[in-house]
């Protein structure tokens, strides 16, 4: 076996270690992956994936006996080839994990029901649902009034953890689902 050969060989096998390794125990060389917010083309995978095609098919070209230029020509665009399927596929696949990051923030104008009656200077509960689901929430009332159970209510604001919320007018409602997702 001639010494390209072999280096081809051992870059294939690094790389498939690198892989093996990033599968089994997590992302290795997340340092280098640049996706703020989600897969970069410097993703641990993508490089293992990119690095086992570029020494397999370096390995091939010297078993065919390819001239060396075109051997490495070859290799060096099937590394491309699969580093960016691999990384297309890896970003289409990050993309598909569901994600549950919520902030109170998204509940603002939302309309929700009162499940617990909110009484002038005590919380009560209200029912909204959100992209997260259908959650009930400690809520005071933004006008200090008391607010009867079953009463449709807006967020208006927040403070802290707790919702500041209205009570919705009946000439204010609209057509469509209320907090139970059932449509009035």
């Amino acid at each position: 076996m001639s010494l390209l050969a072999i280096t081809y060989l051992v870059i294939a096998l690094i790389g498939l270690a690198f892989l093996a390794l990033t599968v089994l125990i997590g992302e290795i060389a997340d340092i280098f992956d640049v996706g703020d917010d989600g897969i970069g083309p410097f993703n641990g995978k993508v490089i293992a994936v990119a690095l086992t095609a570029f020494g397999a098919t370096g390995l091939l070209m010297t078993f065919f006996r390819v001239p060396v230029l075109w051997g490495a020509l070859a290799a060096a665009g099937s590394g491309l080839a699969f580093g960016l399927a691999a990384w297309l596929l890896v970003a289409l696949l990050y993309r598909q994990q569901a994600t549950t990051e919520f902030s109170l923030r998204d509940l603002l104008g939302r309309t929700g029901e009162v499940t617990v009656p909110i009484a002038a200077d005590h919380p009560g509960y209200v029912v909204i649902s959100g992209p997260t689901g259908t959650r009930q929430y400690l809520a005071r009332s933004s006008r200090g009034i008391p607010i009867p159970a079953g009463q449709l209510v807006r967020v208006s604001s927040l403070a802290g953890t707790v919702l500041l919320v209205e009570p919705l007018q009946p000439a204010t409602l609209v057509e469509g689902p209320d907090a139970r997702g059932e449509t009035r």
